[in-house]
């Protein structure tokens, strides 16, 4: 029944609002039909990025899709985290890990052990909008962890505008979600993963495009 529920969401609502109100674009999505599971990674500017990427999934990769997010930013109430692992399947980290929990790294190491796929930001959190801060190496550790697990890039335009961070302004302009093709790590040196991963998803930015992350009067 949540299955059903969340599906008719995004497909009646989300998607619709994303697209006609927002001016978000869908591109390349056909590698998400045909892959089992995978770790999405893509760069981060905005609260519009994941639920951008988990309105491109299909509904039947999207239900055993988690979005790694803030427990510290999102977990301070319950009604959030219900929303968030609703409607995002959360996984919900924190800088500071309880005695006695699992660590952050083997939580997600966890949860793809048991099949889920995932939508990570290496940065670890929203950037200045228009810039890709330095990856954490919770990406590449993954990846060595779990080597039948390709990653799918993606380049997200636009919503550095949207709803950056510090800001409560949205605003309604072009906005694209590109995604590649599922990738292996070709090694296991957490460095070169790193630089892998990164060029994989700045590859995605056309040549000559303009880039749509930065706003003047932001």
């Amino acid at each position: 029944m949540k299955n059903i529920f969340v599906s008719f969401i995004y497909t009646i609502l989300v998607r619709p609002w994303l697209t006609f109100i927002i001016g978000v674009s869908f591109h390349n999505i056909k590698p998400l039909k045909d892959a089992n599971q995978f770790i999405i990674v893509a760069n981060h500017n905005s609260h519009f990025d994941t639920v951008s990427i988990m309105a491109a999934l299909p509904s039947n990769k999207r239900k055993n899709t988690c979005a790694v997010a803030s427990g510290d930013y999102f977990g301070k109430s319950p009604f959030t985290v219900t929303l968030m692992k609703l409607f995002f399947n959360a996984i919900l980290i924190t800088k500071k890990t309880k005695p006695g929990h699992l660590s952050n790294l083997e939580l997600l190491d966890q949860r793809i052990k048991e099949g889920k796929s995932l939508i990570m930001y290496p940065e670890g959190s929203r950037g200045n909008p228009g810039t890709i801060s330095s990856f954490k190496k919770g990406i590449a550790k993954l990846l060595k962890e779990n080597p039948s697990v390709p990653f799918i890039p993606v380049y997200l335009d636009g919503f550095g505008r949207v709803l950056p961070k510090n800001k409560i302004l949205i605003v309604p302009l072009i906005c694209k979600v590109r995604f590649g093709s599922p990738l292996f790590a070709t090694t296991n040196d957490t460095k070169t993963t790193l630089e892998e991963v990164k060029k994989e998803i700045l590859n995605l930015k056309q040549k000559n495009e303009r880039d749509r992350n930065q706003f003047d009067f932001y």
